[in-house]
This record gives structure tokens, sequence and C-alpha cells, in this order.
């Protein structure tokens, strides 16, 4: 059993904020995430019914931060999920869906409920069947193209924001394992802090003792200009040392982070116990990551 000592995540997180440049403001509110991850279109077939919409399936997916497209054979338009510019709250997405269908306008606007998509979701189904949910708190999505409520449900519930564990805030459950998320106003961007629920080792001034509970899995920068981090060791490749010693490396724009993100690694004690002892060895342990608007 392999597990970081808390106080040295601690450290590790007190040493990267002394470490950057932006100045973090006092506000508790965050700017909502509007980015939105697009399921495969393996997820998207298998979501759909096949007594609904026999014998069609989406081949191609074009993805951007706002929107997910999808199309069938012979580049049919299939459906869309975007996220819906200055809109923040269900009331204001209603307002606005409502100011498309003019008194004159041959099709009447009589949204629907659509509870098991949560508070406020809706649906419309005159002109054309368009369903409208809160993705996460402050972002509202808008779906277009599948001409059917039955079986809409399962396919809209595959949409999350994007990087939703590193960025939003709150607890889920991801592949088995309890996270927590909390997020701070930073500069130009927020910072979030990510927990997770594990067995961690701690060292006491005894030996060693196992514990379960939170511990730091790591911070995350959301999307921000490449600008803001200019002089700061953080967005750019490279090897460097903080003012309190501590050993770190930074790369971006690999395979390992993606286009448009950098992860910094910070060498520190990881504790393992096995064949009933406990041993320590020296380790780069992923601690943040930055991420780009491009």
């Amino acid at each position: 059993m392999k597990a970081f000592a808390q106080v040295l995540a601690a450290a590790a997180a007190v040493a990267l904020m002394s470490a950057l440049v932006p100045v973090a403001t006092a506000s508790a509110d965050v700017a909502p995430v509007r980015r939105i991850a697009c399921p495969s279109t393996a997820e998207v077939n298998r979501a759909i019914q096949p007594s609904v919409l026999p014998k069609r399936q989406a081949v191609k997916l074009e993805a951007t931060p706002t929107s997910c497209q999808y199309w069938a054979a012979q580049d049919a338009a299939m459906f869309q999920v975007s996220v819906e510019p200055g809109v923040s709250t269900m009331k204001q997405a209603e307002d606005k869906a409502r100011a498309a269908y003019p008194e004159e306008f041959q099709y009447l606007f009589r949204p629907q409920p659509l509870k098991a998509l949560g508070e406020g979701a809706f649906y419309n189904a005159d002109l054309a069947v368009l369903v409208y949910w809160e993705l996460s708190p402050g972002a509202i999505v808008m779906m277009g193209g599948l001409d059917f409520v039955e079986g809409i449900v399962p396919v809209a519930k595959l949409f999350r924001p994007m990087m939703e564990v590193y960025t939003i805030p709150g607890e889920r459950t991801v592949n088995g394992r309890q996270w927590r998320t909390t997020c701070e106003d930073y500069s130009a961007t927020a910072r979030c802090r990510t927990d997770i629920f594990a067995t961690v080792i701690k060292k006491t001034p005894t030996g060693f003792e196992t514990v379960k509970g939170w511990a730091f899995n790591s911070l995350t920068y959301r999307w921000s200009d490449r600008a803001l981090w200019k002089t700061n060791p953080l967005g750019h490749t490279g090897k460097w040392t903080s003012a309190e010693g501590r050993q770190w490396r930074t790369e971006c724009d690999t395979p390992n982070t993606g286009r448009g993100a950098c992860r910094s690694y910070i060498l520190t004690t990881v504790i393992d116990h096995k064949g009933g002892k406990y041993t320590q060895e020296n380790t780069w342990v992923f601690n943040n990551q930055v991420l780009f608007n491009s």
C-alpha cells in the first residue's frame, strides 16, 4: 500500500501558493465553467434507444470548448449540444427561448418541464424538440436535433462540464472514488483544490499511522490566457526550485498534458507499507495543472 504523507502534501500546496505571481482575491464566488465535455459517438449510440431512433447512428463528432455537433452517415447533421451564451439561469434560458417565438409566428412556445435533467429543465416540441438544462451552476446548455422526446434524457446525461472533477465545486463519485472540489477566485482566473477520499499514511513522533480520510490530490488553475503566466514557472516547461527549496518540474503541451495545459510535479517523499514494514522514497508527484484558453 502506498500513500502520500499528509504533512508533505500540505507543504507542497503551500510552496505552490508562494511561487505564484497572481494574487488571490477575497471572493468565494467563482465564475461558471461554460465548457462542455463531449461524449464519444460510441457512448451516444449506446444511449440512444433503438426503438426510438432505429438504424440511425452517430459516426462523427465535431467538438469545440462550448459545443458538441454529431453527424450521421453521409454527412447528415444529427444533433448538437451547446452552451447558451449570455445565459446563467433557467429563467433566462426560458425568456430567451420565448423571445424566438413572436406572436405572429405560426408555432407556439409551450415549454414542458423535464425534471429528470434537474430543477428548471424544460423542452419545447412545437417547431422542433429543443431541450434546456443546467449543465453546472451558471452554465445552461441547449440540445437540438433529436426530434423525439422519449429517450432524450439518457443522451443528455452523457454531457458533463469539462474536467468536472477538477474545475467544479462540490462532492462527487467518479470511477468508484469520492472526490471533493473547492474553488476560489484567483487573479484573472480561478484556482480549484481537489481532494480525494483515500488511505493516507502519516508520519508521527513515534512512527507511522494509517488513516482514511480526505487527502490533497491536486490544484487546478482554470482556463486563462497564457500571458497571465508569462513570468510564472508553472506555465512553462522546465525544472526549478521554489523559495522554500522544494524541487519542481513542469511540462506543457505534451501528450501527457494535452494541448493548452501544463502539469507540475514536486519532488516529495512517498511512504509505502509492504511486508509489514514502512519505507520512504523520494519521487515526483503530480501537484497542479494550469489550463490555457488556447
